[in-house]
């Protein structure tokens, strides 16, 4: 049986315990990382030529400023923004930790073989935010534009395309989630 990674209310998986590095879940991030601020995305998968960096979120901006009342819009800036803020630190703090565990920085022992030593020549690297609408609401089209406008620096370092950002039934159909 494979690994199955349950996160904001999705089912990850099923994947090959060589294909996946739980990065939030590492000895670096729990034991040195986190209580300093660091942030993390859920984990990291390799499949075939790309290297996805994934993060789930069981909400959006829409539906967070949709909860509040119409005359706070300070409120509703402050959580868009916070979001924001929250989803370009855990993407950059992943890159940046992944780098480090493979140039040995920190221990390697919680990361699958062919993730210590890949040939990233060639690998694509992709950053995933998946939303867990449930259906009941629809993305907001100006997210995946705002976080890859704050991510555009970092990108640019790692030769990333771009951020996407996805609902359950696109992970289901791109077989993200099970």
């Amino acid at each position: 049986m494979g690994i199955i990674i349950e996160e904001s209310g999705m089912r990850f998986g099923e994947y090959d315990e060589n294909q996946v590095f739980q990065i939030e879940r590492s000895e670096p991030y729990t034991k040195h990382l986190r209580q300093n601020g660091i942030k993390s995305c859920e984990f990291i998968l390799q499949t075939g030529s790309r290297l996805y960096f994934i993060e789930a979120k069981s909400s959006c901006p829409r539906q967070i400023i949709d909860a509040l009342p119409s005359d706070e819009t300070e409120k509703k800036n402050e959580a868009y923004h916070h979001f924001i803020e929250e989803i370009v630190l855990k993407m950059r703090h992943s890159l940046s930790l992944y780098g480090n565990i493979l140039l040995k920085r920190y221990p390697q022992n919680d990361i699958p073989d062919a993730m210590i030593k890949p040939d990233l020549f060639g690998k694509n690297i992709c950053l995933i935010l998946v939303i867990n609408t449930k259906g009941a609401w629809e993305l907001d089209p100006e997210l995946e534009d705002t976080l890859n406008y704050y991510l555009h620096d970092v990108m640019r370092i790692w030769k990333i395309p771009r951020l996407y950002v996805i609902d359950d039934q696109m992970a289901r159909k791109k077989h993200f989630i099970i």
